[in-house]
């Protein structure tokens, strides 16, 4: 009888590797060896490796903590969990998101992600677009804002990737909300 695969641990396993490496070096190969499941499984069960990577982005990303914020009254409250859940999502999911982002334009297949990560950013926006409607924030693309306020940790994000952890070490969502306040707050 064939042995049960641990979907969740291979999947994890996949976000890690894509995350590391980037799409064109992340290998079934390196991904079988990882996980302890035969190549030959993962194309069997799975399909090619763009099947694979989007199916374990999409898990990853449709669970995440940025996938599920919620809007009160308190727009400092509301921002510093908009930022923590962004951090907690990176940081569960080592980078994948920031992979995905400069990876998806050389690899079109990679749009299925996209599509779970295009909603989660539509939701910080509604955020910041409540916020706007209340007085709390000044008028502008709610979208655009949620990449200004979010903006420090996807640099820090890229320096890290790109080796440099020390330009890249990220900052407190306090102090990023803070900051972001200091040009967009009206009350």
């Amino acid at each position: 009888m064939p042995r049960q695969i641990d979907v969740d641990m291979l999947f994890e396993t996949i976000v890690a590797v894509f995350a590391e490496r980037g799409y064109q070096a992340c290998t079934t190969q390196e991904i079988a060896r990882r996980s302890g499941v035969n190549e030959a499984t993962l194309y069997r069960r799975f399909g090619d490796k763009a099947a694979l990577v989007n199916q374990a982005l999409t898990r990853a990303l449709t669970g995440s903590p940025f996938a599920s914020l919620k809007i009160t009254n308190d727009l400092v409250a509301d921002l510093t969990l908009l930022v923590g859940a962004y951090a907690d999502s990176v940081e569960q999911h080592g980078g994948a998101v920031l992979t995905l982002l400069t990876d998806v334009p050389r690899h079109p297949e990679l749009r299925e992600a996209m599509d779970v990560l295009t909603p989660n950013m539509r939701n910080a926006a509604q955020v910041i677009a409540a916020h706007q409607n209340q007085g709390h924030l000044s008028a502008g693309d709610p979208l655009r804002m949620v990449t200004t306020l979010l903006a420090p940790l996807m640099a820090a994000g890229l320096w890290h990737r790109a080796g440099y952890p020390a330009l890249g070490s990220g900052e407190d969502p306090a102090h990023v909300v803070a900051s972001f306040l200091e040009g967009h707050r009206l009350s």
